[in-house]
């Protein structure tokens, strides 16, 4: 599903001003709109759907009309021209002519007023399509897919399209020149049940996770794709932005005020966006063992004594597992993981995942472990458990039987 742009600075102080349910209600109309540009959907579908939003309160319009400001599109330029049109309160009148001017000075042009289709110019500039960003989920091992299309002269589009790793940097990348239809078309190959979702994000947020896997890459000895060097210039072209999204759409001081939502994190592995994250098996073997020695003990232990053995051999692999290093890496995880729930619709999940970050900003201590993380090592151990009842199910027995 292609979702709207996201844009620095304007939206997010929209956000913050904003009651919650009113931002997000802004927030789910901007993603309709993206997903109307990208398939082509009549304007006038998306000036009826803005419409249908409007009338609530004064605030929540103003937010509407403000945000179709930041959406540099011809389209949102036409709903915002008609709205003028039958707009009555002066305020609002006012907001939408901000809006307009902001759009027009990022190179969207707009019909002169009063002027009549017939009496349109028969040639037209061509639209200078503006800068779009893209980010997948992230997988258990840190990988994720960035996409970004640049404006080109005098038309079309470049997409850079890069593989990265939050342990080994930028692992593929390639620079190719498309049309927006044609990356329309190639957008909706990756939006499929199969593959991580792919959402849309502040096109600087892109660059700033392009330059940091591109250092860390070089950090490793590891060169840097040539296309990779022949596309920086048209990075240095975005303003830079490296707050992650997820805090303009979740309130920080909100997420730390309420402990169930760090508690609820440890039931984020029964969604598909985590349903595949497990730690590697060299890494959990030897505490897979220790379990196993704990269930298969010959000492007469009673069940709270058994007990506490499991949790003493989880709470040792947590600290010996997850050193500050690591643990940072999984709070970033969890922070771009979260702005992915929240652009696909889940934001109580997302709002889970924001606190297991948050949580991570601490030292681990086997006295309050992190719920996220000791669910992701309880889970590979007895992964890899299964795989070890499995395997000596399958070994051939040396007993003949007579």
């Amino acid at each position: 599903m292609m979702k709207t742009m996201k844009k620095k600075g304007k939206r997010k102080r929209t956000s913050e001003a904003l009651h919650p349910e009113t931002a997000s209600a802004v927030e789910s109309l901007l993603d309709r709109l993206g997903k109307d540009d990208a398939s082509g959907e009549p304007l006038e579908t998306s000036l009826e759907m803005v419409k249908s939003e409007l009338g609530i309160s004064p605030e929540r319009d103003m937010a509407i009309v403000t945000a179709l400001g930041g959406m540099p599109l011809e389209r949102t330029a036409g709903i915002l021209q008609s709205l003028l049109a039958s707009a009555k309160d002066k305020r609002l009148v006012r907001g939408i002519r901000r809006s307009l001017y902001r759009i027009e000075r990022r190179g969207v042009p707009l019909q002169p007023a009063g002027k009549a289709d017939k009496d349109a110019p028969v040639l037209r500039s061509p639209l200078q399509e503006p800068a779009r960003g893209f980010v997948s989920a992230v997988d258990s091992m840190g990988n994720r897919i960035i996409l970004l299309t640049l404006p080109r002269q005098p038309r079309g589009l470049h997409l850079l399209q890069a593989s990265v790793s939050d342990t080994l940097g930028i692992v593929e990348f390639s620079k190719v020149e498309t049309s927006r239809r044609g990356f329309r078309e190639f957008y909706q190959t990756l939006t499929v049940p199969d593959q991580l979702p792919i959402v849309e994000v502040d096109p600087g947020y892109c660059r700033f996770l392009l330059e940091e896997a591109a250092r860390l890459a070089e950090n490793h000895g590891r060169p840097l794709p040539p296309s990779y060097g022949a596309s920086k210039k048209e990075l240095s072209t975005l303003e830079r932005t490296e707050t992650p999204p997820v805090f303009l759409l979740l309130d920080e001081e909100e997420i730390r005020a309420n402990p169930g939502l760090l508690r609820k994190s440890g039931e984020l592995f029964q969604i598909d966006l985590f349903s595949s994250w497990f730690l590697p098996r060299e890494e959990v073997e030897k505490y897979a063992r220790q379990i196993e020695e704990a269930e298969e003990s010959r000492l007469v232990l009673n069940p709270a004594q058994k007990e506490a053995r499991l949790q003493d051999v989880y709470k040792r692999a947590l600290v010996e597992l997850f050193p500050e290093e690591r643990r940072l890496i999984y709070r970033r995880r969890l922070e771009e993981m979260a702005y992915v729930l929240f652009k696909e619709g889940q934001e109580e999940k997302a709002r889970a995942a924001l606190a297991a970050s948050i949580d991570l900003r601490s030292i681990l201590t086997g006295f309050e472990p992190n719920p996220f993380l000791l669910n992701l090592i309880i889970r590979s151990i007895y992964a890899l458990v299964a795989q070890h009842i499995e395997q000596r199910k399958a070994e051939p027995s040396l007993i003949v039987k007579p």
